[in-house]
């Protein structure tokens, strides 16, 4: 399992918006409540969720140790590109402790093509504990299952969340595709 963990990401600073990323991006990149819901409003055409992995794998020793589950557990390991039409705006990995997918976090296990942002900003004890933003090369191991014609550029930005408030927490990553550059800025700005 690739995991961004040991990447050189920056905290997000709540009063400034990351200087260091491109300006049509650093909107999309602080937006604080649902991403999903940002992507909608933007479209053009039908908001679609194309699934490019969704299977239970071995957590790395390291994500391990940051999600606070013993070594090498099994996670739900799911990338998904949003879509305006057949048109990928965002790529989207998340990785969900199969520990925590029980009670009614156990339809996660079948999520499909729905959006995972309206399902965690649906849930009220879920919380965003933690918010950092990166540039990573898009030749990256992780970002193996993105078409090369969609991340046709040397980097990728994107952010990675930690949602705490289920029985462990959820890693949702997130990064911006070429794309999206086109599309209006989002209508929220600062991360909570």
């Amino acid at each position: 399992m690739d995991s961004l963990i040991g990447v050189d990401w920056h905290a997000f600073n709540t009063e400034t918006q990351p200087q260091a990323a491109p300006a049509r991006l650093q909107a999309w990149l602080c937006v604080a409540g649902s991403l999903t819901a940002q992507l909608q409003a933007i479209c053009q055409r039908e908001f679609k969720v194309q699934v490019l992995k969704h299977q239970f794998v071995t957590c790395s020793a390291l994500m391990s140790q940051a999600l606070g589950l013993l070594p090498y557990a099994s996670v739900l390991q799911r990338e998904v590109l949003l879509c305006d039409g057949e048109t990928p705006l965002v790529f989207a990995s998340s990785i969900l402790p199969e520990a925590a997918l029980v009670d009614h976090y156990a339809e996660l296990r079948e999520l499909g093509a729905r959006p995972l942002g309206h399902w965690i900003f649906a849930e009220p004890v879920l919380k965003r504990a933690l918010m950092y933003y990166a540039e990573l090369p898009s030749e990256l191991a992780f970002f193996a299952n993105i078409p090369q014609a969609v991340k046709n550029t040397a980097t990728l930005w994107g952010r990675q969340t930690l949602f705490t408030g289920a029985l462990y927490p959820l890693v949702v990553s997130e990064f911006f595709l070429p794309a999206l550059l086109n599309y209006p800025q989002p209508n929220e700005s600062k991360p909570t």
